[in-house]
């Protein structure tokens, strides 16, 4: 099938994976709303929160207050587990990623640096230029810890050209939080696919037993 045939599928998914998102952390969700000064700051409040695009902040917000309760989340958390299932069958991540653990050293800073200042939707980003450093610093000490595992996404069809970051943290609930990043020029040719299943493994034997929630839209 053709990758403009997914592209409703992972549409649907990272939609259903943030309003799930807001579902688990609706008390800091309801918070962040009565909090604004109106919707627009809102759902501004609510995208810096969850980490979303603009359109899933407005889909949080249009959801009644009524689902916020627990049988609205399973149902949410089932759909997304049969989109899941029905991406298996129609983007069988056809491009080969190799993941290697990531290093305090060039390229694999670099790579980071750029994924930490590219501007988001809203404009911010998710570092500021001098605050990179310290940001790998902390990271490198939780896996240290064994509370984050993060990987650089390599090509092998390109001599393990580095085309993104698979950055992996164990949050307080038992579950493993993954991020994927795509080099901008990478974007769009399946490696956010392909990371994402090659992810699943590793993250699960780094972190047996949890939960993982990718909280990053697919390709981005």
């Amino acid at each position: 099938m053709s990758s403009s045939s997914t592209e409703p599928t992972l549409d649907r998914r990272a939609l259903l994976d943030s309003l799930v998102s807001a579902l688990q952390r609706r008390h800091e969700v309801l918070d962040a709303i009565i909090e604004s000064t109106d919707r627009d700051d809102a759902a501004r409040n609510v995208q810096r929160l969850l980490d979303v695009p603009a359109e899933h902040a407005e889909a949080v917000l249009n959801m009644q207050l009524w689902r916020l309760n627990r049988q609205d989340l399973r149902r949410v958390q089932k759909e997304l587990e049969d989109v899941n299932s029905a991406l298996n069958w129609i983007a069988p991540g056809d491009r080969d990623v190799r993941l290697r653990p990531f290093a305090k050293q060039e390229p694999d800073t670099a790579l980071y640096r750029a994924r930490a200042t590219e501007p988001r939707e809203d404009g911010s980003t998710l570092h500021a230029p001098d605050q990179v450093d310290a940001a790998i610093d902390e990271g490198l000490a939780r896996i240290d810890e064994e509370s984050a595992a993060w990987f650089v996404v390599e090509d092998p069809a390109e001599d393990g050209k580095a085309v993104g970051l698979a950055v992996g943290e164990l949050c307080g609930h038992g579950e493993v939080e993954l991020r994927l990043w795509i080099t901008p020029e990478c974007r769009g040719r399946g490696f956010g696919t392909s990371t994402l299943k090659q992810s699943r493994g590793e993250l699960a034997a780094c972190f047996p037993g949890v939960n993982l929630v990718v909280r990053t839209k697919l390709g981005r």
